[in-house]
């Protein structure tokens, strides 16, 4: 987003900080509308192009710099791999949820080699929402109960929320994503804040 942003604005001499807000604000909306479906960054740009006429041509030309998000290799957080070794030698079962377009999530997975830490892999629909029915098919995938389980993620709605309530233990990675769409909501009065994930294999000792 910031490639994009920066190569707009150096072609049209528009304030980077308003193509920012602009791009964040309707990718936020667009979001509401169709999920995670890499079609939303088409129709975000053509919004974008409305409120910066002149401009139009640039704006949509560039939609190129967006899609790259799916070609591109992710970077693992440092730290991720060994608590995940750990907590594969250690003998816990260890499920994923995630809210992705379903080829990009198993590009993701082998380029990552993270595949080989899951046991099942549950993925929401890239058109709707990530919602309670997903984590209770990942719990009965690993044949567990909620109240058996820890649920880390970065998203309040999407993972904290809807998993506190059925009784799992939870924690939160707030610094896990900058989307302002993972931070909405309230915090479960009994999740555990994490600020980086390498503070996540302490969290786990300290819950006894």
């Amino acid at each position: 987003m910031d490639e994009y942003v920066n190569t707009v604005a150096e072609k049209t001499g528009i304030d980077p900080k308003t193509l920012d807000e602009s791009l964040r604000r309707i990718n936020d909306e667009e979001y509401k509308k169709v999920g995670v479906n890499p079609l939303r960054w088409a129709k975000t740009l053509e919004k974008m192009a409305t409120e910066f006429q002149g401009s139009e041509e640039v704006i949509l030309d560039n939609l190129g710099i967006l899609m790259e998000i799916y070609n591109q290799e992710p970077r693992v957080r440092p730290g991720a791999r060994a608590i995940l070794e750990v907590l594969k030698r250690t003998g816990v079962k260890m499920g994923l949820v995630t809210h992705a377009n379903v080829d990009w999530t198993w590009k993701k997975l082998q380029y990552s080699g993270m595949i080989d830490y899951f046991e099942t892999i549950v993925i929401a629909d890239e058109n709707g929402h990530k919602d309670i029915k997903c984590w209770q098919t990942a719990m009965e995938d690993l044949g567990v109960l909620a109240t058996e389980c820890l649920v880390v993620g970065d998203s309040l709605n999407g993972d904290i929320i809807p998993t506190a309530g059925i009784g799992a233990r939870t924690m939160w990675l707030h610094n896990g994503s900058s989307w302002s769409v993972n931070r909405t909501g309230a915090v479960p009065e009994s999740t555990v804040h994490l600020g980086n994930v390498n503070e996540l294999l302490s969290a786990v000792e300290a819950l006894g």
